[in-house]
């Protein structure tokens, strides 16, 4: 089946592949949900000497003003508006003349500028001038009959709430049905995008973040909680932690493609022994991205130098990339997206993030929390990325529980970090607890920290 991309690739990737060549959908969700926008930036997409769009208005917003406001966005190009991209109006036929004439209205634009994609703003205007559900049915049915025969792919725009679109006729017509909605926080409005129907399509269910900026809509797919792909790829080989005598204990070091977590209360050495982790791979040419919620890139470079090393030809050369989210701002699915895109972009080999603590804080839902840390680590195994994940946990010296929510389970190794009070110092200490499919040692040995860096006691 031939497709149309709605110009952004990551709802391309949702609708496997775009909007099916000739179909009619229902782009719906209520005033301020973004519609205007996706339909203008899929416009300007398709929008060339071979393909004409044609925007047609009704009694929403005049057309003067929808033009207004869309040349703020970097897709708008006006070089293209009455050439390639046509406004039309239909709302003062609509209201004087009734539906009939409309339909005729239609069919003089279509036979004139011959487009390949149609937007109607909204259908839901004309729905309120046709008040009988029968008629308006049979008005839909017609439009999207005659559209098809033009070979035209239509999109048809509407105020509606979910609610709404179960008991509107046109859905029942419509091959597709894309709904935006959005949530009011006090830190900031989220909104989202679901595809609740796509004939002739493998797309993906559940809710996509998106953002409106000046380039226009942005789309953060879902990490979804499934298995990729069932051919996982195996790795006999061992990768060092950094640390000599930790990798002995772990027998030869870390599996390489698996997910390692290291565990334990603040100040225990968690990020250091990640930072250990990074710094042997990048000296071995290895890509590697860390993802990190505490501390800066400033502090992180200086962290290194506080350990007698200089990491910034690294990042010049492109084989450490850092990168640095506050929690409080942090939305999961958009960074976890723009993470995986990065290892995939750059060829990483390698992946930290510090902590997952951050992502608990900032998912409201526990159960999508830990479904995500799944999907994570699933995704990254798949492709043979070797992941090493932090986690903050409030108790000492119990093993138990080591993480909130069961996240432990998703880890292929889990390291326990903890420090007691001798007299009047404070010692670190780290045991390996699990290493699935293979043997390891389980004493719990001193973890040293000083200008030498890491070293086991």
């Amino acid at each position: 089946m031939d497709k149309v991309s709605t110009g952004i690739t990551a709802l391309d990737q949702i609708l496997d592949g775009g909007l099916p060549r000739g179909s009619t959908i229902l782009l719906v969700g209520r005033p301020g949900s973004g519609k205007t926008i996706l339909a203008h930036q899929m416009m300007f997409e398709n929008a060339n000497a071979e393909d004409r769009v044609l925007y047609l208005t009704t009694l929403s917003e005049p057309q003067i003003k929808i033009m207004k406001f869309q040349q703020g966005f970097s897709f708008y190009d006006v070089s293209k508006v009455q050439k390639n991209v046509i406004y039309k109006d239909l709302g003062g036929v609509l209201r004087k003349q009734g539906s009939l004439q409309t339909m005729k209205l239609i069919d003089t634009f279509l036979k004139e500028y011959q487009p390949t994609l149609v937007f109607v703003d909204t259908i839901k205007a004309i729905a309120d001038i046709i008040p009988d559900t029968m008629d308006f049915r049979e008005f839909i049915l017609e439009l999207s009959v005659r559209l098809t025969t033009w070979a035209c792919t239509t999109v048809l725009l509407g105020e509606y709430s979910e609610q709404d679109i179960e008991i509107r006729p046109e859905s029942a017509i419509a091959d597709g049905i894309i709904y935006l909605y959005g949530t009011e926080e006090k830190r900031q409005q989220k909104r989202y995008l679901r595809v609740l129907k796509m004939r002739g399509t493998k797309h993906y269910n559940g809710e996509a973040v998106f953002k409106i900026s000046k380039a226009g809509i942005s789309v953060f797919p879902r990490l979804s909680p499934m298995v990729l792909k069932q051919d996982y790829i195996q790795y006999s080989q061992r990768v060092s932690t950094g640390v000599a005598k930790l990798d002995e204990l772990m027998e030869g070091g870390i599996p390489q493609g698996s997910t390692t977590l290291i565990t334990g209360p603040s100040g225990s050495g968690k990020t250091m022994v990640a930072l250990s982790f990074a710094l042997e791979g990048i000296r071995s040419g290895v890509k590697t991205v860390f993802f990190s919620f505490e501390e800066n890139p400033a502090q992180i470079i200086n962290n290194f130098k506080q350990i007698g090393n200089d990491i910034q030809p690294y990042i010049d050369q492109g084989l450490l990339h850092i990168i640095y989210v506050s929690p409080i701002e942090l939305d999961v699915d958009e960074h976890v997206y723009q993470v995986q895109e990065l290892v995939r972009e750059i060829g990483a080999q390698r992946l930290i993030i510090d902590s997952i603590s951050s992502f608990e804080i900032g998912m409201s839902d526990k159960v999508k929390y830990t479904d995500y840390i799944w999907a994570l680590t699933d995704y990254y195994k798949a492709q043979g990325i070797t992941v090493l994940l932090t986690h903050e946990m409030h108790n000492t010296g119990t093993i138990e529980p080591m993480t909130k929510h069961g996240v432990s389970f998703v880890a292929d190794n889990l390291l326990l970090l903890t420090y007691q009070e001798h007299e009047i110092s404070l010692k670190r200490y780290i045991r390996v607890v699990k290493m699935r499919g293979s043997h390891h040692s389980t004493e719990l040995k001193e973890l040293i920290i000083d200008r030498n860096g890491l070293s086991i006691g």
